[in-house]
């Protein structure tokens, strides 16, 4: 007979074993179309499966499971989105996350191969196929700018850039744009560069144009593993780019953004980062693996790396800045020096 403590330790693995199930539930849900077809209304299953077109049975038992974790109301036998679901699940809520968490669902999917790739020590095959369609690219860079919009004016406003001089962006490998557009509606003399690959380029752009912004924000087609990226910048944003880099050239990014930069320029990077240990925080120990599931060879660094590598490049003043627990990661300044610290 097992004890309470024992007891208890199972039910914790059982939990942890079983915690795709409501994933899965949330993520049907959006990728079916549940919550836009009950967006505004109450419905019964049939009407709901009508509507997105799936079976009725099955439509019934996933409306009862999104009802038992809260993401729907029930009412007889007709259903309605809750607050949250509206607020945030249907693809007209502002700053909702629908296109996200279809992005999620991609990633569920890769997660399904986290045995394989360990090992092998490989990404998984699949992979490879998936993002070469030009639907993938769109779902991805959407996905990301649907997280990234909500994020970035309070990045903007923590950066605290001088407002009354001009001040040239470089966003390298900054996919949708989203924080550009954020420093330049902030700071009115501000204009930027989006540094992507070619088949990003078109949906940055439309992201731009629609934000008004294509006058002070242009997106540069090149491959910083083989171009050069420019100089004259005053500010140079590295986010989310490092850890999908094999670890041998991050560095060499690195002294490429400091060459960019003007005298007095500064880098600011975002992206997860492990304590030495490479166990903490949580968060980001399980964020490594998803780099083994969608990546060559990337993977995260340590903040000690960072510190190398800046100062490797030439970089002075590392200031580290925690944001609030809503965005999560954290910033990190390093400064080029001025001519005058020069000599």
């Amino acid at each position: 007979m097992l004890d309470d403590n024992k007891l208890r330790q199972r039910q914790q693995l059982q939990e942890m074993a079983r915690g795709y199930r409501q994933a899965r539930i949330l993520l049907t849900c959006v990728e079916v179309g549940v919550f836009d077809a009950l967006s505004g209304r109450w419905a019964s299953a049939e009407e709901v499966a009508a509507t997105v077109g799936v079976n009725g049975r099955a439509a019934e038992l996933l409306l009862n499971a999104a009802a038992a974790l809260g993401l729907l109301y029930k009412r007889d036998a007709r259903y309605s989105n809750s607050d949250l679901a509206e607020a945030h699940l249907t693809q007209n809520a502002v700053g909702g996350m629908a296109r996200r968490l279809k992005l999620e669902s991609a990633f569920y999917r890769r997660w399904g191969g986290l045995t394989d790739a360990v090992r092998t020590g490989k990404r998984p095959e699949d992979d490879h196929r998936v993002e070469q369609s030009t639907d993938w690219v769109r779902t991805f860079i959407y996905g990301l700018y649907d997280m990234a919009r909500n994020i970035a004016p309070f990045i903007a406003d923590t950066l605290a850039l001088p407002e009354d001089q001009p001040l040239r962006v470089l966003d390298v490998g900054g996919g949708h744009g989203g924080y550009c557009i954020a420093l330049a509606e902030r700071y009115p003399l501000l204009t930027a560069t989006v540094f992507e690959l070619p088949r990003v380029v078109p949906v940055a752009q439309e992201i731009i144009a629609q934000a008004g912004l294509a006058a002070r924000i242009e997106v540069q087609e090149g491959d910083f593993h083989q171009d050069e990226l420019g100089s004259g910048y005053d500010v140079a944003l590295l986010f989310g780019v490092l850890n999908g880099e094999p670890r041998e050239k991050r560095p060499i990014l690195i002294q490429k953004i400091f060459s960019a930069l003007n005298p007095g320029g500064q880098i600011v990077l975002r992206e997860f980062v492990l304590n030495p240990d490479r166990t903490s925080p949580p968060q980001e120990a399980i964020f490594a693996l998803q780099m083994l599931l969608t990546t060559e060879s990337g993977g995260l660094d340590t903040s000690d790396d960072w510190a190398e590598w800046l100062g490797s490049a030439g970089f002075t003043t590392s200031q580290r800045i925690e944001l609030p627990p809503w965005i999560g990661s954290s910033l990190t300044l390093a400064r080029k020096p001025s001519v005058a610290s020069e000599k």
